[in-house]
């Protein structure tokens, strides 16, 4: 998995999708039980991932996608918390051929004991800024409590998880082998948190060919080819208060397929819209000494 669960940022702009760039998505697991019951640590590392368009529909208007992903995430108790680091840069043409490209970048930090997260958003679009956030939300007395550089703070359910949080969350039902997990998530995409359901696969599947990938100081971990994999399918549901609607009828807002390894390492990977999906290739990867900060 990727560290962190956040949704890719700069990906559902550039597809055209009528909704706020989202903040990118990792998905970061603290540990997991592999074959024989070897337990394998999460690795702190950096990788790439070469984005293509895998389908649209007519009504989204894109042509084609290109692009690349880089994530990367360190940190521990010794750094007094998780930092991710997440650039997206894409090329899309539409339906008339105009050419357009996005880049978005994405740093966060998350305390170990997951009751506070910072989060610094920024997009350019053809070179020319869009749009730069920063934010930072604190749980204490039962609630959570965010702050952006402009306008009031604003009240969050005091029992959402940040994205770490979340994993070790995630990385304890993968162990246990339970078939889904299911919490509340804030990640700085939106000003409101998201309903996450995680739905895990059985069994292991052999790493395919992200398992041939050389890994740059592959000494400070295990390298993937000996790791088997899980699939997971993650699918994010929008609380957004001001757009109250009958949860009976509410489809997921974005959703994800990809493939674990338990390092926390995410190999192939699918990008889901409304009105596109992407293809996530990973290319390259590299490890960090385990508790670098």
């Amino acid at each position: 998995m990727m560290q962190g669960l956040m949704r890719p940022i700069g990906v559902m702009a550039a597809v055209g999708v009528a909704v706020a760039a989202t903040v990118a998505a990792s998905v970061f697991v603290v540990v997991f039980v592999s074959t024989g019951q070897r337990i394998v640590e999460q690795q702190p590392h950096r990788a790439v991932y070469d984005l293509s368009l895998d389908q649209a529909s007519s009504a989204g208007g894109v042509a084609s996608l290109e692009g690349r992903m880089v994530l990367e995430w360190r940190g521990g108790p010794s750094c007094d918390g998780y930092t991710s680091e997440q650039r997206v840069v894409t090329r899309t043409t539409d339906d008339m051929g105009q050419l357009s490209v996005s880049d978005v970048r994405l740093s966060a930090w998350e305390s170990v004991d997951g009751n506070e997260f910072r989060f610094d958003r920024t997009e350019y679009t053809d070179g020319v800024l869009g749009a730069q956030e920063f934010g930072k939300a604190k749980r204490a007395d039962g609630k959570v409590i965010l702050e952006l550089e402009y306008g009031d703070p604003i009240e969050l359910p005091g029992d959402l998880q940040f994205p770490n949080a979340f994993n070790t969350g995630l990385s304890k039902a993968i162990s246990r082998g339970q078939p889904s997990y299911v919490n509340l998530l804030f990640d700085g995409a939106q000003k409101y948190a998201t309903n996450v359901t995680a739905f895990i696969a059985k069994g292991e599947q052999m790493p395919g060919d992200a398992g041939n990938i050389q890994i740059k100081n592959a000494s400070e971990g295990v390298t993937l080819a000996q790791m088997k994999v899980r699939t997971v399918h993650v699918s994010y549901f929008d609380m957004n208060p001001e757009e109250p609607t009958d949860t009976a009828d509410t489809s997921p807002s974005f959703e994800m397929d990809y493939t674990a390894f338990p390092n926390g390492v995410m190999g192939t990977l699918k990008l889901i819209y409304q009105d596109a999906s992407i293809k996530g290739t990973l290319q390259d990867v590299e490890y960090f000494k385990p508790g670098s900060c």
